[in-house]
């Protein structure tokens, strides 16, 4: 008895994803011609269709790479997309910014800040104390000079507020 076998998961998914690269290859050549129309002006006096025809014409550079992937790997090649991903970084990041973001205004810009940087450079990339310490420090330094003294812009002092202007 004959079986009748159709294309493997890996031809379908070469497929799929040629499809996919010429769609968004020709949509991102239809936003830069409609971002063309609208007068592009100079990276110094951009006029309206300056950001939509880049966006286009970056659409289209990102989906030649894939169209050429599609013939180039080989049939053999077997990947275990997810093997070797650290789930649990990714997860106690996501974490850390939401509650980072939940406590940024009751907390302050300072010291919130600080413990997100803190704990990302001892939780998720293992650092020595005095190395988190001094980059966490340095990072909010930097970011409150840039930022609050030379923008003039207003950060919320939280719990702080006593210290900071």
């Amino acid at each position: 008895e004959h079986l009748c076998v159709g294309p493997s998961p890996e031809e379908i998914m070469k497929k799929n994803d040629r499809y996919t690269a010429l769609i968004l290859g020709i949509f991102g050549l239809y936003i830069a011609y409609e971002g063309y129309q609208l007068k592009l002006g100079a990276p110094n006096a951009p006029k309206p269709g300056f950001m939509i025809f880049w966006m286009g014409i970056i659409l289209t550079s990102l989906s030649i790479p894939l169209f050429i992937q599609t013939f180039l790997s080989g049939r053999d090649e077997k990947k275990v997309l997810w093997k070797g991903l650290h789930w649990h970084r990714g997860i106690k990041l996501m974490l850390s910014l939401l509650i980072y973001v939940a406590v940024f205004k009751w907390a302050g810009f300072i010291l919130s800040t600080s413990l997100l940087l803190l704990f990302l450079f001892k939780g998720l990339e293992p650092q020595k104390w005095g190395t988190a310490l001094l980059l966490s420090t340095a990072t909010v330094t930097i970011c409150y000079l840039v930022f609050r003294v030379f923008l003039e812009l207003q950060f919320p002092a939280g719990l702080l507020g006593f210290i900071m202007p």
